[in-house]
């Protein structure tokens, strides 16, 4: 913990893993947001989501093992406790949080298990002949669930960045820049010491096993799915030469 001027001193908050996963993962979700439609970029489409899929393991496994503001367990919090803050939201005067705040516990709960949600429906999803590895598996092609979900994420991400700028405001924390820097500015008589850190080799463990997920689901071939014009133009042609 280091001390500066007029009594304000700066808090360890946020562990560099946890950091390079929020920004690693706000940068794939926009690349794949700018590739999903995008004519010829299916499998840089596909590559990110699987990119993603990795993070999201790691960041599951960080959740219980990382560090002191990473694990799930420093901001889960109950109906009493998110119902307190934003009544305090709302009276314009929030507690301030060295970690995530109740709502901010929730966000992260949402924006994980909605982005899984897209990454798992995006493997069984396929069109024109290009598809996840998993498209057609079980007789499951989920492209409408995939797009669907996928709109839903967006406006998560819409509403947490709404709610980043409204919790800065009212609780004068430097939200945003904390999860570059990983610190917060405390005042002297504020409670707050620095986040225990995990050990390294639980960071070396489950970034493996989150490099491995990426790299088994980009080892996979895609599936060769034909939409539904492609099955009727084939057997048109199949009459065509009875």
């Amino acid at each position: 913990m280091s001390s500066s001027n007029a009594g304000i001193r700066e808090v360890r908050v946020w562990d560099f893993p946890t950091r390079l996963f929020h920004w690693t993962l706000a940068v794939l979700i926009v690349v794949a947001w700018l590739t999903g439609e995008e004519e010829g970029a299916a499998a840089i489409h596909r590559f990110a989501g699987e990119a993603i899929a990795g993070l999201i393991v790691f960041r599951v496994i960080w959740g219980f093992v990382g560090g002191e503001h990473a694990r799930f367990s420093d901001f889960a919090a109950g109906p009493r406790l998110i119902s307190g803050h934003v009544k305090n939201v709302l009276s314009g005067k929030p507690e301030r949080h060295l970690g995530h705040n109740p709502l901010g516990g929730v966000a992260v709960f949402l924006l994980l298990i909605v982005t899984a949600l897209v990454v798992a429906t995006g493997l069984f999803s396929g069109d024109e002949g290009f598809a996840g590895p998993f498209a057609g598996m079980w007789g499951l092609e989920l492209s409408e669930l995939h797009e669907g979900l996928f709109r839903v994420l967006q406006a998560l991400v819409v509403i947490h960045l709404i709610g980043v700028a409204v919790e800065s405001a009212l609780t004068k924390d430097r939200l945003t820049p904390a999860m570059v820097t990983g610190r917060k500015k405390r005042r002297a008589d504020e409670a707050g010491a620095d986040a225990r850190e995990a050990p390294a080799i639980v960071l070396l463990a489950a970034a493996l096993v989150g490099f491995a997920t990426s790299a088994l689901l980009m080892s996979l071939p895609a599936s060769q799915v034909s939409n539904g014009d492609d099955a009727h133009q084939e057997e048109m042609e199949h009459e065509d030469e009875d």
